[in-house]
């Protein structure tokens, strides 16, 4: 590994390659506490051709690279399966290239943060419609095209980010590069558009996890933010999960442009309060679920009249709205005036002491949420007995359900859930038996998700492996996207492993 470490040397440069045992093990996990994978080597590259040279040694060499962005997917998706190989981090290329803002499209590095790009648009009253995920103020942008990330704000309206995707600068398994969409045309100026010139080779791109190329340049639509908006935020009646999706269902029937809609069920609400995190409802007399809708508008007229028609579904179906001021606990204010949306999306993490959650990121319809759920806290009864042995061992007894339920383009939902749980190394001592536990645990509840028909987008290590392990995939469909892999990367350097798409 020392020749290898010095040809990828002379490609960055020593101050940005590492294989100290300190930065490898910095780079050895996600945000889950059970997952690791201790690469050899850690390498900062500046540009596509840097990338490019970086993968022409590891296909040489035979050594597994993962693209890292702002690592904080779940699934162990930024990290290696196992131990060894190259952690390609993304962080050094994180500028913007060109702001068009007469055709409203802004072309970044692929290592830029959603807090970033969002930063430096707002100075020209725009942004980027969805905010990219829930941890968009680290999260990079081109980790979250492959993710078809949603969660910060802006949802409903705009969808997943990679609806606003033009184009891609690509980095292939093998070392070439290649542009998308009108870039495709070699005589086009600049991104405007990412349909055409043949097959929208972009869409390969998009959700693949990493494990079709590298992305080093993106290109986004952008938006003018509208002057006007209103936030409010209501208690829902019993039968809250049913309630919450009637709601959503006739605001999408009745066709109105909504930015965002959440529910948040009363077990948040109950948790959140009682451990300080959300201040704001602590006075409140019935801990039940909420929902909150966020809507923008061009003019006062517009406002009024969307506020109106919303407010008739809530009033329809028995809510009870909280005053306007976020001391009231009008989350929804906070949520988008104060860009809460980048602040409290995972707020099943740190909800009790030292535990964090096993999760499950996925798509639903709005109809299958109500039993999504339900069929969770079954899951939680039945698993009870080794729920208890985490018991024992940290004293709070995990938390299973859901973070925000969230609505997305179309008729869907994006349903973040899970459980809390500890890792291996509590209070000063190891207990080994957690581990398996805690992947026994975490399978058993995302084979359970799975079988409801859910969309997994966020995908990683454990996730992408599951669906094939459990046969979800059609065997055609799976084969094709093996054949796709095989052809972009024969000897499977990219990614290795997920998807169960091993080298030699």
């Amino acid at each position: 590994m020392s020749e290898v470490y010095k040809k990828l040397e002379n490609i960055v440069k020593e101050k940005y390659i590492s294989n100290s045992i300190y930065v490898r093990h910095a780079y050895s996990r996600n945000v889950d506490p059970i997952l690791q994978g201790v690469p050899d080597i850690v390498i900062r590259p500046k540009d596509a051709q840097e990338i490019a040279e970086i993968l022409k040694i590891a296909n040489i060499e035979n050594i597994p690279v993962t693209p890292r962005g702002g690592g904080d997917c779940e699934f162990g998706g930024s990290k290696p399966i196992g131990d060894g190989g190259i952690v390609l981090d993304m962080k050094r290329m994180n500028e913007i290239i060109k702001l068009d803002q007469e055709n409203l499209i802004v072309t970044v590095e692929a290592g830029i943060s959603w807090g970033k790009l969002n930063e430096y648009l707002c100075h020209y009253d725009l942004y980027t419609g969805c905010m990219g995920p829930g941890s968009g103020m680290t999260a990079a942008v081109g980790g979250s095209i492959s993710h078809h990330s949603v969660g910060g704000g802006g949802c409903a309206k705009y969808g997943a980010c990679t609806n606003q995707l033009v184009s891609l600068e690509v980095v292939l398994p093998t070392g070439e590069i290649i542009e998308t969409g009108s870039q495709a045309n070699k005589y086009s100026k600049f991104p405007f558009n990412r349909f055409g010139n043949g097959p929208d080779l972009a869409g390969l791109f998009c959700g693949d996890n990493g494990i079709f190329g590298v992305k080093t340049k993106v290109s986004l639509q952008i938006f003018p933010r509208p002057p006007f908006a209103a936030y409010k935020t209501f208690q829902l009646p019993r039968k809250e999960r049913v309630i919450s999706a009637k709601i959503m269902n006739e605001i999408r029937q009745k066709g109105i442009d909504v930015y965002d809609v959440m529910y948040m069920m009363d077990l948040l609400v109950r948790l959140g309060s009682e451990k300080g995190m959300f201040p704001f409802w602590e006075n409140l007399k019935k801990k039940r679920g909420v929902i909150f809708y966020t809507i923008e508008a061009n003019s006062e007229k517009e406002l009024e009249e969307k506020v109106k028609q919303l407010d008739e579904i809530m009033l329809n179906n028995k809510t009870e709205e909280l005053n306007s001021e976020i001391a009231d606990g009008n989350i929804a204010r906070w949520h988008y005036a104060e860009q809460g949306h980048w602040q409290f999306y995972h707020n099943l993490w740190g909800v009790s002491h030292c535990m964090e959650p096993l999760t499950a990121e996925c798509f639903s319809p709005i109809d299958s949420y109500p039993e999504v759920l339900n069929d969770i806290d079954q899951w939680d009864m039945e698993h009870n007995e080794d729920m208890q042995k985490i018991f024992n061992i940290a004293k709070t007894r995990p938390i299973a359900g859901s973070g925000p339920i969230v609505l997305v383009d179309g008729n869907n939902v994006e349903i973040t859930c899970g459980f809390t749980t500890i890792g291996s190394y509590f209070n000063g001592e190891n207990h080994e038996f957690l581990k398996e536990l805690n992947l026994k645990l975490w399978k058993s509840l995302l084979e359970r998700v799975t079988k409801h028909g859910v969309q997994w987008y966020m995908m990683g290590d454990y996730m992408s492996r599951l669906m094939v392990d459990m046969g979800a995939y059609p065997e055609h469909y799976y084969n094709f996207m093996k054949s796709i892999k095989q052809s972009l990367d024969p000897k499977m350097i990219l990614s290795r492993g997920k998807f169960n798409f091993w080298g030699k």
